[in-house]
Parts: C-alpha cells; sequence; structure tokens
C-alpha cells in the first residue's frame, strides 16, 4: 500500500474511534471517499437504527461518487437487518469502484461474505493486512459481545504501587492524579455502562458522569501539547483515548449498582436522571422492599431501574447481570467497583481489559484491587497479554488484555 493509502485509512480508523460509545450495539465504523485524488466525505457510524458509516459518508458527498475508492474500517455489512439496508447495497448503488478495507467483520452473518458480494458486482476489494491490528484493538469490545453475547468488560482502577484502592477505613480520594483522572474521564465517555458495588454507593454518593469540563486547562493541555511515549504493545485504543479531545455531550454511561442498597435515599447523584439500574439478588428482595415499601420496588422493577438477579453462585449472578446488560445493547462496559465486585467478574472469567493507574504511594494496608479465589501457586495466575504502559505525570496507567490479539484474528 501507499503511504496516501495508509493515511486514508487511518483517518477512517480515528473516525471510527470517535464514535465509540454512540454506535451500540453496532460496531463504531469510519469511512472516507476519494475521487479524483481528493477526499470529498467522511463519515462515521451513527447511532443505533440509522445509518452506519459507508451510508453517512456517501450522503455527505452531495456529488456523484462514481468511480471513487473508498476506505472503510471494518468490511461493509451485506445481511438484511430491521433498521437499516445493506452498506454493500449502498455503496453498490453509489457507484463506488474501489474499496479498502483492513479487517473482515467477526459478525459471522458478514464474515467474509461482505467482501464477496462486492466482487461479485465488480467491486474491487483490498485488504489493508497492515492496519490490521490497529482495526482490530478498534472492535475488540464488538468482537466479544457480537460473538459471545455478552458485555466486553474493563476493569478500571486508582491504586497505589503497593496495590491498595483505599484505606482501612475507606478512604480513597485521591489516589491518582488529576492527569490519570482527566483519562478516566475520557474512558467514561466512551464506554455504554459503569458497574460500582453497593459499598461504592452507600459510601462515595458517586456521580458516575463524563465530566470534562471540571478539568482545569493546564491538565488538558498536557495531553494537547506532549507526545506521551507509549511503550511495550502498540495500542490504538489506548494512543486515541489519550489523544481523544472529548466534549460534554450531555450524556453519561448507564450507572449500574451491584448489590443491595438497602434504604434508597433519592436524592443520590446515581438517581439524578433515569439512566441507571440496581442488580439486587433475589435474596435480598424480602428486606429490600422492607426497607423501601412494595409499591416503591415493584415500580423501580417494572420500569427496569431495578433487577432481581438470579443466580445459585457469584459466578451465576454475574452471567445473569451480563446477559441483562447485553439485552440493553450494552457492548462496552466499565468496571469501577471495589475489590470485591471485581474479583467476582475476574471468577466468571469475565474481565476483558484492565486499566491500571499506578500512583507512587505505599499504603502498607489497606483494601486491594481485586479479591477473587485464592490460587495456591504462581501458575494458577491470571495472565495477561498485549501490555501496554505510559507515563501520565508521576502516575503510571497500565494497559493489559486477557487475550492476545491474536485471538482475534483466529476466531475471524
Amino acid at each position: 500500500m501507499s503511504e496516501n493509502d495508509i493515511k486514508l485509512m487511518q483517518m477512517a480508523l480515528d473516525i471510527g474511534f470517535s464514535r465509540l460509545g454512540k454506535t451500540s450495539p453496532n460496531p463504531p465504523v469510519g469511512a472516507v471517499i476519494v475521487k479524483d485524488g481528493e477526499i470529498i466525505s467522511c463519515g462515521g457510524t451513527s447511532p443505533y437504527g440509522s445509518d452506519h458509516a459507508e451510508v453517512v459518508a456517501i450522503k455527505n458527498a452531495g456529488r456523484d461518487v462514481t468511480g471513487a475508492s473508498i476506505y472503510v474500517s471494518l468490511e461493509p455489512c451485506c445481511h438484511i437487518r430491521k433498521k437499516t439496508p445493506p452498506c454493500t447495497s449502498a455503496i453498490k448503488e453509489a457507484g463506488i469502484s474501489k474499496v479498502f478495507i483492513p479487517v473482515l467483520d467477526p459478525n459471522p452473518e458478514v464474515a467474509g461474505r461482505g467482501v464477496e458480494t462486492l466482487k461479485e458486482a465488480g467491486i474491487e476489494v483490498i485488504i489493508m493486512t497492515e492496519m490490521s491490528q490497529k482495526a482490530y484493538d478498534l472492535i475488540r469490545h464488538f468482537d466479544k459481545y457480537i460473538l459471545k453475547k455478552t458485555p466486553y468488560i474493563i476493569h478500571k482502577s486508582a491504586i497505589t504501587l503497593d496495590g491498595k484502592i483505599s484505606t482501612k477505613a475507606g478512604d480513597s480520594k485521591w489516589i491518582s492524579s488529576d492527569y490519570s483522572r482527566y483519562v478516566t474521564h475520557k474512558l467514561r465517555s466512551v464506554v455504554d455502562a459503569i458497574i460500582i458495588g453497593k459499598n461504592t454507593y452507600n459510601n462515595d454518593d458517586p456521580e458516575l458522569s463524563v465530566r470534562i469540563d471540571s478539568f482545569q486547562g493546564d491538565v488538558k493541555d498536557y495531553f494537547k501539547n506532549n507526545n506521551l511515549n507509549i511503550s511495550g504493545k502498540e495500542s490504538f485504543f489506548l494512543e486515541k483515548l489519550l489523544s481523544l479531545e472529548p466534549e460534554n455531550s450531555g450524556t453519561s454511561p448507564l450507572r449500574a449498582v451491584i448489590g443491595d442498597p438497602g434504604k434508597l435515599d433519592f436524592t443520590r447523584k446515581i438517581f439524578r436522571d433515569d439512566n441507571y439500574v440496581f442488580f439486587v439478588s433475589r435474596d435480598s428482595e424480602k428486606t429490600l422492599t422492607e426497607k423501601n415499601g412494595e409499591n416503591e420496588i415493584r415500580k423501580m422493577s417494572e420500569s427496569g431501574f431495578l433487577v432481581f438477579v438470579e443466580g445459585n453462585s457469584r459466578i451465576d449472578q454475574i452471567k445473569f447481570i451480563l446477559e441483562e446488560l447485553y439485552k440493553r445493547g450494552k457492548m462496552m462496559v466499565m468496571l469501577e467497583g471495589g475489590g470485591n465486585v471485581a474479583g467476582s467478574f475476574l471468577d466468571a472469567g469475565e474481565i476483558d481489559q484492565f486499566m491500571y493507574f499506578v500512583s507512587p504511594k505505599i499504603l502498607g494496608s489497606g483494601t486491594g484491587v481485586i479479591s477473587a479465589e485464592t490460587k495456591k501457586k504462581i501458575s494458577e495466575a491470571h495472565s495477561l497479554y498485549d501490555i501496554s504502559s505510559v507515563f501520565l505525570k508521576e502516575d503510571i496507567l497500565y494497559n493489559a488484555y486477557s487475550r492476545s490479539m491474536l485471538g482475534l484474528y483466529e476466531e475471524v
């Protein structure tokens, strides 16, 4: 591929990343249309139920695109959907003659059929394998969601150098710096939901919102003016997350609380709008009803704000919660709960990505970052892959995955 082809595909990938958190349960995709050597249009995936990236780009062109080339960050879909027509049909009808893609769609309904459909129509398809790693990094969450029918989970935590997330008394503000917390809010801006435990809800009264504008100019300038050096595995996700300049869009991820919250106080920040849900064990239904009244609990349950979790074990209950989030179209979920909640997800094998902000502080005692089943041997430890790290002033952001990027290639 030429340098210009790589530049154009990079542009498509950047557009795709900018759509993270806004397209679920569809994957975030970017598209760039070029004709006679000129970029004439760009487009990104619209919110679910509306146009995909290719269609947006074709409409944005506002002119004849016959004979043009289109660079798309994911194989165009070819299947009939309830909401929108196949992108392969839109490309054919527009008269586009050449399609550049970096990867095939992991969706079994597509998975190479989009390429076949285009080729059968006489359209040249070029697969840019040199951009495949970045493209797969962009759709890790979609890969799990579409193939395993469950959300992709990122465990984010701020920890001391000796692995603590709070003192024994529960104080955790603030372990990490403003620079680390700014990245956390960037992360919140691209996920579909945030999970915490009942203790975090009761002790901290968290807002769980995207508050980009609350940070001072010097914090934002640090990310604008510094070429942050990411060590280890090249990570398109981490690179774009750090360089992204998000805006407060007025919307925030779904706020999810796991565990019996006790007496509900509707003045708490989590109730500021209807974008929340409590997951409570069925065993707690009686006591929760006694504390809050039968009418209130029934109303919350019927409205979907309260879900009683089924399952005989912690792992079964985590699976139930993830199934519910999947039904709600939540594709990428951020786990911000305490060590016990994180441990339950780890034991269930449902943490896909770890983002730990490590601060140069030593507590000596306190609450650990994750409390899971005891391992007797180091060989039983949960191994991580595709590891990257970056300094954020005095903190270090450590990013790692539960499976290698190679796992995605093998599945597709």
